[in-house]
Parts: structure tokens; C-alpha cells; sequence
């Protein structure tokens, strides 16, 4: 699989994280505790990139994309899918917007073009995802992806999984 990624939505771009992204990537990645070092952001996008380029199709590591609002031009947040937790029998959703980019639809429209591109391009059977159990905005995104809640997780947070045929089934166009 190629290791550069570009989706269009009606108001995002979502594209493969880059060096051009290391500020954002920095001010965001521990959104809770603040900005972490560019020495520190760089390792990170290394080790994405290094991810992206082992994906193939029906089996990834991680894919990790910048989600740049097309109105500003400007990353506002990322999204993509884990898998280097060997124990989780399929990747795992993650989305991230900057505070500002909340309640407007825009993680919905990210993930869900993340979903397309995981069940018809790379091939993947399945995938799950999960929200903390204060995070109701994440627990309705997964919601209107069509994800399946099939109840807490071990730290009492929402879980949620879909599958590739559960996911075609009902996006059929």
C-alpha cells in the first residue's frame, strides 16, 4: 500500500501526517497536559510514517491523518487506526479536533471517510472504537457511523465495533 493517503470531504481534507504538520502535531498530541517538544513531535511523525509504509491492504499498524479544514487551510485535528496493540483482534478508530472544531459534524465527516477508505481500499474485516465514558460527542460519532455498542470496556468507557460487511451493507449508494 502506498504510505501517502489524501481523502475529500465537503469541508475537511484528510491526508497523510507530515513534517509540514509537526506544529500541530506538537500542540495537540497530549491535548490534555499541553504542547509537547518539536524534537518530540518529529519522533512522532517519524514513527507514523514509518507505520504507514508497512500497511497493506487487509492488515495495518497505523494510519495516522491530519484532518485540514478546506475554509482555513489549516490542521484542526487527526484521525486514523491503530493496530500496534497486538492484543485487539482488529484496529482500533481514533479521532482528535482542536476545541474549537467541536459540536459542527466535522469528527463524524473525518471518520466516517476514514471508515470508506478502511472497508473498501485497505480491505480490513473489522474495527473497533471506544469513548470515555464523560464523552458523549464521541459515543454519538460512533453512533452515526453505523458502529455497533456492544457495551463498557474495561475501564468503564463505551465500546463500539463494526464490520466490513455490517459497514457495506448499510452505506450501499
Amino acid at each position: 500500500m502506498t504510505s501517502v493517503v489524501s481523502i475529500e470531504t465537503s469541508r475537511l481534507i484528510l491526508r497523510t501526517v507530515t513534517m509540514a504538520d509537526i506544529d500541530g502535531v506538537a500542540s495537540s498530541w497530549k491535548l490534555d497536559e499541553g504542547p509537547i517538544p518539536l524534537p518530540e513531535a518529529e519522533q512522532k511523525i517519524n514513527s507514523m510514517l514509518s507505520s504507514h509504509a508497512q500497511n497493506v491492504p487487509g492488515k495495518i499498524i497505523h494510519i495516522c491523518l491530519a484532518i485540514i479544514s478546506k475554509d482555513i487551510n489549516e490542521f484542526i485535528g487527526w484521525c486514523g487506526l491503530d493496530h500496534t496493540n497486538k492484543s485487539d483482534t482488529d484496529p482500533a478508530l481514533f479521532y482528535l479536533l482542536k476545541e474549537n472544531y467541536w459540536g459542527k459534524g466535522l469528527a463524524t465527516e473525518a471518520a466516517s471517510a476514514l471508515l470508506n477508505l478502511a472497508f473498501t481500499q485497505l480491505e480490513l474485516a473489522s474495527i473497533h472504537g471506544g469513548a470515555a465514558p464523560e464523552n458523549l460527542a464521541s459515543k454519538r460519532v460512533m453512533e452515526k457511523l453505523g458502529m455497533k455498542y456492544i457495551g463498557l470496556d474495561e475501564e468503564g468507557g463505551y465500546a463500539f465495533t463494526i464490520t466490513r460487511d455490517g459497514y457495506l451493507t448499510n452505506n450501499k449508494k
